[in-house]
């Protein structure tokens, strides 16, 4: 922003009496220049390099705008817009290289650019860098890749219909297939151009079109529609006074009179064209009209004229020739002073930059050293608090390992008596079961003596045989009604203790024989099996079921066997 200010002060010291309207414009914002943002100063700074530029300034521009860039680059977080303006910045520069003869670093600047709208996706500044590296080889008459280039420029504006850029590009594309006279190419080209033009609001453009078109259309013999097309390019540049334009369709207008050998109309439009050019301040266009001039007299035998219009153009030429090779020799002085200077920068930052490092290293050093200290201190103190820990441990194991010596005796007299309990139930039921045995075989004996008696003994009555089959049922029944029920129930009630308890409180209305079918239920048995059991028919068996569901209140979908499993 500084040297923006210094030089927009010393070439426009008096703003008020320029009267482009960009001038007072960057004068008013340049009084308040401390009230300004960061992107404010950046877009200021912008206008006054394009001023410059303008001015054929390019050191001076060169300057500010290296000053944008080192301020885009060194913000803390850049957002798309700063990488815009980082890709328009390189683009500039990049140009005032080429304009000074450093196409090298012109190239380089180009291809930062590029590469840095496509790290975005910013597909106008593509563009105009296509352009303008189209514009470079162009300049080398490196035409192929002048116009690859400018086709992918023109594939881009016509995505975007970024019309003033697309008339560039096509208006490039048509002095290309000009000079390599592929004019037809260049006439289509030319008419895509015009279509892009404001027809009302664009006269320099279309006057400088519509003189292209003619030049083109001149070339292929078409001297009828080249003359039309020549006076729409003078039109245009007459009523909107614009002297450059006006001139060059004056001298395109001679020469195709003259290619009509229309001498006078000829010699009409080349007077008008020496007039107009004394007329203005602009000794690079009088340097072309007197060459044309020249020309022009001489092909019409007239050699005191040429002669004299070759004297004013040799003198004028030898001027601005010595003029423009001591402004462009400055110019590269200057600029090679500015690049000279910011390497300069480059190398004393980097030297800063390498001591920053090394002061940082120095600390990073020492704080590793002191991490070091405070690590071993901490491992000190860390191994004495575990030894301690270790200790307090230690203590606490002996203690448990006590207790657990302790409950181990404890639940080894447990298991003891458990096992005794259990030898004991072991020993009832080997007692029941001899028992059993025993009363089975006296029954067994019993029916089989009775037996042999109905069988062998054939003087048996009929009453006596009938008194022996009563004591054999007699018997039958003593056994099947005798202790076994209650004996089943004792050691049912081992396995199950709370069964028959819980299953009374919850139903205190049901029957010993309720109960007792309830028991073989909880233990899985089938009807069959409960029949088998009990002496009972099956049929018998599944009445007493039925009776007892009803009793229990459960419905048909409930399974009885698992909802007894629940007391």
């Amino acid at each position: 922003m500084a040297k923006a200010q210094q030089y927009f002060k010393n070439e426009f010291p008096e703003p008020e009496t320029f009267s482009t309207p960009k001038i007072h414009e960057i004068d008013s914002v340049l009084k308040n220049a401390e009230s300004l943002t960061f992107d404010q100063s950046c877009s200021v700074s912008w206008a006054v390099g394009y001023l410059l530029l303008e001015k054929g300034l390019h050191f001076k521009a060169l300057e500010i705008f290296i000053e944008i860039r080192n301020y885009l680059e060194q913000k803390a977080s850049l957002k798309e817009d700063d990488f815009k303006k980082i890709a328009s910045v390189y683009n500039v520069i990049g140009a005032i290289y080429e304009e000074t003869g450093l196409w090298n670093e012109a190239m380089g600047l180009y291809m930062k650019s590029l590469q840095t709208c496509d790290l975005i996706g910013h597909d106008i500044g593509k563009a105009k860098v296509y352009n303008n590296l189209a514009k470079l080889y162009y300049s080398r008459n490196k035409f192929d890749k002048a116009e690859t280039l400018f086709l992918k420029a023109i594939e881009i504006n016509k995505k975007l219909n970024i019309k003033q850029e697309l008339f560039n590009n096509y208006n490039n594309l048509a002095g290309i297939y000009q000079q390599t006279e592929k004019y037809d190419k260049a006439l289509e080209f030319a008419f895509m151009a015009l279509n892009q033009l404001d027809m009302n609001n664009d006269p320099y453009n279309l006057s400088i079109i519509y003189s292209n078109i003619g030049i083109l259309y001149q070339h292929k013999g078409k001297l009828e529609v080249a003359l039309s097309y020549q006076e729409l390019a003078r039109y245009y540049a007459n009523v909107s006074s614009l002297s450059h334009p006006l001139i060059n369709s004056y001298l395109s207008l001679s020469s195709t009179y003259q290619d009509m050998n229309q001498i006078e109309r000829a010699s009409e439009y080349m007077d008008l064209a020496i007039k107009e050019s004394f007329s203005i301040n602009n000794p690079s266009q009088k340097l072309i009209v007197l060459k044309h001039a020249a020309d022009f007299y001489k092909e019409r035998g007239n050699y005191q004229l040429a002669a004299q219009y070759y004297s004013d153009y040799s003198n004028l030429n030898d001027s601005l020739t010595s003029l423009n090779s001591i402004i462009k020799i400055e110019q590269v002085q200057s600029v090679y002073d500015v690049i000279k200077s910011e390497k300069d920068n480059q190398i004393l930052q980097q030297k800063v930059s390498l001591q920053e490092l090394a002061i940082q290293r120095q600390r990073i050093i020492l704080a590793a050293i002191i991490f070091a200290l405070l690590l071993i201190s901490y491992i000190i103190i860390h191994l004495q608090k575990s030894r301690k820990r270790e200790r307090v441990q230690n203590q606490q194991l002996a203690i448990q390992a006590e207790l657990l010596h302790q409950k181990e005796k404890q639940v080894l007299v447990s298991n003891e008596n458990s096992l005794k309990l259990e030898l004991d139930y072991k020993n009832r039921q080997l007692t029941y079961f001899a028992m059993q045995m025993a009363r089975n075989n006296e029954f067994a004996l019993s029916v089989s003596s009775g037996l042999k008696q109905i069988t062998y003994n054939g003087h048996l009555k009929e009453k006596e045989k009938n008194h022996i089959i009563s004591e054999m049922f007699a018997q039958i029944n003593q056994v099947s009604n005798g202790n076994d029920w209650e004996e089943f129930r004792l050691y049912f009630q081992e396995v199950h203790q709370s069964f028959e308890k819980n299953l009374s409180t919850a139903y205190p209305d049901l029957s010993p024989n309720d109960k007792k079918i309830c028991a073989l239920l909880r233990l899985g048995l089938s009807t069959k099996d409960i029949a088998s059991i009990t002496f009972r028919e099956i049929r018998s068996v599944e009445s007493a079921r039925n009776r007892l569901r009803k009793k229990l209140c459960l419905t048909p979908e409930v399974n009885i066997t698992n909802f007894l499993s629940q007391f």
